[in-house]
């Protein structure tokens, strides 16, 4: 089921029963064309019915708003409110815009208004107009689910409120129109969880991760000031048999450690500032990212560093201050220039072991990642991408009937697809209404002929691709069976249909479906269709996805207006797209196009999210993993200092060298093998909830917790081997003497 697909007739009932709404609009992304002298560009629209921006809250920032007028049936004229990039791009933000006319799709429309800057609807940021969406009542009841619906809540109404009368609304037009709404239902979706619900679980993800840096950064520079106040100690016992007091000298120490902190925090704003928009700009263009146009380092953010530095400034210099502050003065006059109590030396060692445990977190969380891209990247997609390059597009063309406006889009993909396949490099080219990997597909409902209808509410059916001739040949898309469309399969013949493997499997089992007949809700000339081939799995929404039923109708037959050429080709692709895109011009010269991609780069950017957060969370698990052994370098390094007495007295009475090296890398071991531990059942209780982020991967997958937990050990063993080195050639006589 997807959200927000909303049928017709349901929205003009909502609209009218609904008792919870101030405003309530029905809304159509579609691109629109643009077209100016002799030449044509498509760009990002939404047809929006009344009450849409009112919806949303936000007046116009030049004329106005579409009002009722504008979207009745009555063939009143076309009007269009325009985004402010559109304005500032195309008309150089000239305030005398308003009352022009602008031709849209083949429709002269006045522009009416300018919206201000920044204004979007976060589902649909990349809109650059907007259009009236004219609703026939008397067509609604027949209508598809093809509608998004926004509404404003009145003052004093809950969500929770709103929905349960929804539902209300909803279990009413299903008694009353069975046929279309039996088992459908309408629910209330507050518009930040529409828009960042499939990113929150990564986003939350980083989140954590992120902190789990910063705490294992101060649990290192905590463990460093301890050091360093263990040397200090007796600079500062020495301070208050001068008379200073223990407050002053605490406030001291903090106050060194809260401008460490702030330094810090300086320099990682800085390297977000420079390196945050370096990274948006590697995103591809369509990216999964909820509001990025809106994320910048401003002032907030600032503020933000500068409260989490000092805070950070607070939490690891208030151990060591305290530690440094509370020491009696006759003890540290003893103790002289040498090292700090066995209480120190606990909390150090429990400082790195916490470190370790949040590092083999966020290292297991890294490889569950990777493994999991890994395995994502590996899926075979059902077509070979290489060498394929897809021109998307909306046909537009102005007819005076429906069925004129079929026979244009016929005509027109015809002729666009005989001049392409003309181009020298063309190995072939055909054409598809939704390309693979874009996320979505069409679908509807279709079964078998020679069986009874499915019960209503049974939601037979699945996918439903448009295609031209040669396409599994141009996508490279094994035929299991039977043949692809061809010159038989043109307009005013008899129906054939393609199944796909799933497809075939789900509604014929182990029968051969070639020869046989669905009955398919497509259009008003489709119903009775033959099965004549019979096509291999492909992932059309993305790679994660099992391969769905999907039958594949012909575009001669049934001519769709979204239409994406797909080009296979011996050169490389963009060396051939500017011949592509002439051959458009010359079939339709007020043709544009939307968007020219590769299948590589489609491919690609299908899979750009998981790649994101893999990167991202390896990158915090380097870090983790190189702070972890920095802080096990440090505290062995440092006991190997404190200890050297005891080192040369080893020595001097004959203990081995090795005997030496095994002490101080078994120190290191133990605390490293205490915080793997911690770290192996911190991670199994917490990496359960990474698992809507996995694919093919279990979030305790024993692979990756051994490797890790290797990789640790093997890390700390590097890191307490030249601390251990060290204290095998102390020098005996020079300690001694020192004594």
């Amino acid at each position: 089921r997807g959200t927000n697909v909303v049928q017709t007739q349901n929205f003009l009932d909502w609209r009218a029963r609904n008792r919870s709404f101030e405003r309530m609009a029905a809304i159509f992304p579609i691109a629109m064309n643009l077209e100016d002298g002799n030449s044509a560009l498509q760009t990002q629209g939404m047809s929006v019915t009344s009450g849409f921006f009112e919806a949303m809250g936000v007046k116009p920032l030049m004329g106005r708003a579409i009002e009722g007028a504008d979207d009745a049936p009555s063939g009143s004229p076309c009007v269009t409110v325009l985004s402010y990039p559109l304005w500032q791009r195309r008309f150089g933000g000239n305030a005398r815009v308003l009352g022009r006319q602008m031709t849209i799709s083949g429709t002269p429309c006045a522009i009416v208004g300018v919206m201000p800057r920044g204004f979007t609807l976060p589902t649909d940021p990349r809109v650059e107009l907007y259009t009236a969406l004219r609703i026939n009542p008397a067509r609604a009841p027949a209508d598809g689910r093809n509608f998004k619906v926004v509404a404003r809540l009145r003052p004093g109404v809950s969500f929770e409120q709103a929905d349960a009368e929804m539902r209300a609304i909803a279990a009413q037009t299903a008694v009353e129109r069975p046929r279309m709404n039996t088992n459908w239902s309408a629910t209330v979706v507050p518009l930040d969880e529409q828009t960042v619900g499939e990113t929150r679980p990564a986003l939350e993800a980083l989140l954590g991760a992120a902190i789990f840096v910063l705490l294992i950064a101060c649990a290192n520079v905590s463990n460093l000031l301890l050091m360093q106040a263990a040397r200090r100690r007796r600079e500062m016992t020495v301070r208050m048999a001068l008379g200073a007091g223990r407050w002053r000298l605490f406030h001291q120490m903090m106050m060194e450690s809260v401008l460490l902190a702030l330094a810090g925090g300086a320099a990682g704003y800085l390297l977000a500032f420079w390196g945050i928009p370096a990274i948006l700009a590697l995103l591809p263009a369509n990216f999964p990212l909820p509001r990025r146009d809106e994320i910048s380092m401003d002032t907030s953010i600032l503020a933000f560093t500068a409260a989490v530095s000092f805070a950070c400034g607070l939490l690891f210099g208030l151990l060591s201050a305290r530690h440094a502050s509370r020491d009696s003065l006759g003890a540290g006059l003893r103790a002289g220039g040498r090292g700090g109590t066995a209480g120190n030396r606990g909390l150090r060692n429990m400082l790195v072991v916490a470190e370790v445990t949040l590092a083999m977190l966020l290292v297991i969380g890294a490889g569950l990642l990777l493994r999991s891209f890994a395995a994502l990247n590996a899926i075979d997609p059902g077509f070979r991408p290489d060498r394929v390059i897809a021109f998307r597009m909306i046909l537009f063309g102005p007819a005076a009937s429906y069925e004129q406006t079929l026979e244009r889009r016929a005509a027109v993909s015809a002729e666009i697809l005989e001049r392409t396949r003309a181009l020298p490099g063309v190995v072939s080219a055909s054409s598809v209404h939704v390309p693979p990997m874009e996320g979505q597909l069409s679908g509807t409902g279709y079964s078998r002929a020679d069986r009874p209808e499915p019960p209503l509410g049974a939601h037979a059916g699945g996918d439903v691709a448009v295609i031209s001739s040669d396409y599994f040949r141009t996508m490279g898309i094994r035929m299991l069976a039977g043949r692809e469309f061809d010159a038989r399969d043109g307009a005013g013949r008899p129906n054939v249909a393609i199944l796909n493997q799933a497809a075939a499997r789900a509604m014929f089992g182990s029968e051969n479906p070639l020869g046989k007949h669905l009955r398919i809700a497509w259009g008003s000339k489709f119903g009775n269709t033959e099965i004549v081939g019979i096509s291999a799995d492909v992932r059309h929404r993305d790679l994660a996805g099992e391969p769905e039923s999907c039958v594949y109708l012909s575009q001669a037959q049934t001519p769709n207006a979204y239409f994406s050429l797909v080009v296979r080709t011996s050169l490389a692709p963009e060396d051939i797209a500017p011949a592509v895109r002439a051959q458009i011009h010359a079939a339709s010269p007020s043709q544009g196009v939307q968007d020219v991609r590769t299948l590589r780069e489609m491919v690609s950017d299908s899979i750009a999210r998981p790649r994101l957060d893999a990167a991202i969370m390896a990158i915090f698990g380097a870090i983790a993993l190189t702070l972890a052994c920095l802080g096990i370098y440090a505290v062995i390094s440092y006991s190997v200092e404190q200890r050297r007495r005891e080192m040369g007295v080893r020595l001097a009475l004959g203990a081995p060298p090795a005997n030496l090296l095994a002490m101080v890398l078994g120190e290191g071991l133990v605390l490293a093998a205490a915080g793997i531990g911690a770290g192996v059942l911190a991670a199994l209780a917490l990496t359960r909830y990474l698992a809507s982020l996995l694919y093919g991967v279990k979030p305790a997958d024993p692979v990756v917790f051994a490797s890790v937990a290797g990789i640790l050990a093997t890390s700390a063993l590097a890191g307490c081997y030249f601390p251990a080195r060290r204290a095998t050639r102390v020098d005996p006589m020079v300690v001694l003497r020192e004594e």
